[in-house]
C-alpha cells in the first residue's frame, strides 16, 4: 500500500425545503464569512464521522449521513487536498445553535445566497446544488461486517426498465 500526505476537510449539508444551514465564522481568515459547518478530519477518523462531529460542535445538533454531495479536489502547496460535503439529514425540528467557533448558524433559503460573503466559490457551488440536485452517492456502512470502520459510496441502484 502507498500512502500519500493529505489535507482532508469535510462540511456536512443540512437541507430543509430550499434552504440550507450555514454557519458564519466568528475567528481566523474567514471571519465574518459564510459556509457549511466543517472542518477536519482527525486521525482514526472516517471523514463521515468527522462530518457529523463538526456539524454537532458547530451548531448544536446531531444528525445522520445520507451520502456524498460534492468533492472538491486541489493541490495546496504540492500536498493533495481533498473536502468532502456529506449530506445529512437532522430530525425535522432540529434548532440550531452557534458555539464558539461560530457567530450564526440558521437555514439560509437559496434566494439570499447571492447576497452573503462565502468563504469560497467552490462553498457557494456546493450549497446551490445540495438545494437544486436530487442526487447524491448514496452510502452503505460495511462496518457491522467487516469489523472495521468500512464505508462505500457509490450511485444507488438504478430500479426500474431501460432508459
Amino acid at each position: 500500500m502507498h500512502n500519500v500526505e493529505c489535507d482532508l476537510g469535510v462540511a456536512a449539508i443540512v437541507r430543509r425545503a430550499r434552504s440550507i444551514l450555514l454557519v458564519r465564522e466568528l475567528h481566523g481568515r474567514y471571519q465574518g464569512r459564510w459556509g457549511l459547518p466543517k472542518g477536519y478530519v482527525d486521525t482514526g477518523e472516517l471523514p463521515r464521522n468527522a462530518a457529523l462531529r463538526e456539524l454537532k460542535e458547530e451548531c448544536s445538533i446531531e444528525g445522520e449521513v445520507l451520502g456524498v454531495q460534492s468533492v472538491r479536489e486541489r493541490l495546496l502547496n504540492g500536498t493533495p487536498a481533498l473536502f468532502i460535503a456529506y449530506m445529512v439529514q437532522v430530525h425535522p425540528n432540529a434548532q440550531p445553535s452557534p458555539n464558539d467557533e461560530v457567530s450564526e448558524a440558521k437555514f439560509v433559503p437559496i434566494d439570499h445566497f447571492e447576497h452573503l460573503d462565502w468563504i469560497s466559490d467552490a462553498m457557494h457551488k456546493m450549497a446551490v446544488n445540495a438545494v437544486n440536485s436530487k442526487h447524491l452517492l448514496s452510502s452503505v456502512d460495511y462496518e457491522a461486517t467487516r469489523g472495521h470502520p468500512y464505508v462505500l459510496h457509490t450511485l444507488p441502484e438504478h430500479r426500474g426498465g431501460r432508459s
